[in-house]
């Protein structure tokens, strides 16, 4: 069906989030901010707002108004079309569009976490939030988990998850969705040797669930998302929108993500990065979330497939930290992780979100078109 020249795609992802297009922006800290969750949103899709580890709520607050700035007068043509068939009770009682997503080892885990994300979901009744790492956490005053305190507000719950052993424990707390996120994706993920693939993960998690379940991890196109489609409800795409203007992202990393010489073969899932930065950083990422997707450079070449061993001892007696700190400062890609899932090599320019997100759609329906001629 189309609501004035716009198709409407009917699933349960869509339907529960009462969303044109069965695409996520994921809230890929440092990335997504407001803008970009905007155009995303304006496209069709649900664009998410990346709180990251939470430590400074003025910050995200300044994206979300800009995000509510730029989405003012977005029709949402989901709703239109569920009032102009008159289905009543099928209609979603969120407020708004806006969606937040949180790392949640680190988000609650301050003293005034638990307040702070209360305040958000009281102030500004989100349409939904997102967590991960780990997705569910419980409040030790009142034993109230995040899901609890989000439904309560109105808000719907994602929960990302990597393991099917992750499925089981999000959907006993009632979850609204879960994105399966494989071992192609890109950035922050379950260590490569506990994770599974994209596919296969999210098709086991739809075969236990009528829960909306999407998929995340190397998908970029409109042909991924068709692929996805067959296996789950959705797509959750981060590295093509790391490749776009409106992305908060480093301009000089975000460069190697088009380049026509990359391709899958310079991905790697690699815990090495997250052993170096945890010795620079308050926030650590614990075991299992501490591996990143992320193109191959100088230090994987040098340290993957060594020991954690061998990596700590030149930590701590040599001049590894001050030459990595330095090359922080200075971007340099040789040294520092460019955060990129095993799609990147289908990534050829730096666009607008969307744009984007509207040729990720035609190239679907193209995919699915051509589909059906296959068998007569």
């Amino acid at each position: 069906m189309k609501v004035g020249t716009q198709r409407i795609w009917n699933t349960p992802f869509t339907r529960t989030f009462n969303v044109r297009l069965p695409i996520v922006l994921p809230p890929m800290a440092g990335v997504s901010g407001g803008l970009l969750a905007a155009e995303v949103t304006r496209a069709g899709g649900l664009g998410m707002i990346a709180a990251g580890h939470f430590q400074d709520v003025s910050k995200l607050e300044t994206e979300i108004d800009i995000f509510l700035e730029n989405t003012k007068n977005n029709t949402n043509n989901m709703q239109k079309m569920k009032q102009e068939e008159q289905h009543p009770s099928e209609l979603n009682n969120n407020k708004n569009n806006l969606a937040i997503g949180f790392i949640g080892f680190s988000s609650l885990s301050t003293p005034t976490g638990w307040a702070n994300y209360e305040h958000i979901l009281r102030t500004y009744t989100p349409g939904a939030v997102q967590f991960f790492a780990p997705s569910i956490s419980t409040r030790q005053e009142d034993g109230k988990s995040n899901v609890q305190l989000a439904h309560e507000y109105g808000t719907k719950f994602i929960a990302q998850v990597g393991t099917i052993d992750d499925v089981n424990e999000v959907m006993q707390h009632g979850v609204d969705a879960i994105i399966c996120q494989g071992r192609e994706a890109g950035g922050h993920g379950i260590r490569p040797e506990l994770g599974n693939s994209t596919m296969a993960l999210a098709s086991q998690a739809s075969n236990m669930t009528d829960i909306p379940i999407l998929a995340a991890g190397g998908i970029v196109n409109g042909k991924h998302l068709a692929s996805a489609l067959c296996v789950c409800d959705g797509v959750s795409i981060g590295t093509r929108y790391w490749a776009s203007n409106e992305s908060l992202g480093n301009k000089k990393l975000q460069l190697g993500l088009a380049s026509t010489n990359t391709t899958c073969d310079d991905v790697i899932r690699t815990t090495v990065f997250d052993q170096i930065q945890n010795e620079l950083s308050t926030n650590k990422w614990p075991h299992p979330y501490n591996s990143v997707g992320a193109l191959r450079n100088q230090t994987t070449d040098e340290w993957e497939g060594k020991s954690t061993d061998e990596l700590q001892f030149a930590i701590d007696n040599t001049n590894l930290l001050e030459e990595y700190k330095v090359s922080q400062e200075r971007s340099n890609e040789k040294i520092i992780p460019t955060y990129a899932g095993e799609g990147v090599g289908e990534i050829d320019s730096i666009d607008s979100a969307y744009d984007i997100t509207l040729r990720i759609e035609e190239e679907a329906i193209c995919t699915m078109e051509k589909l059906k001629s296959i068998v007569s």
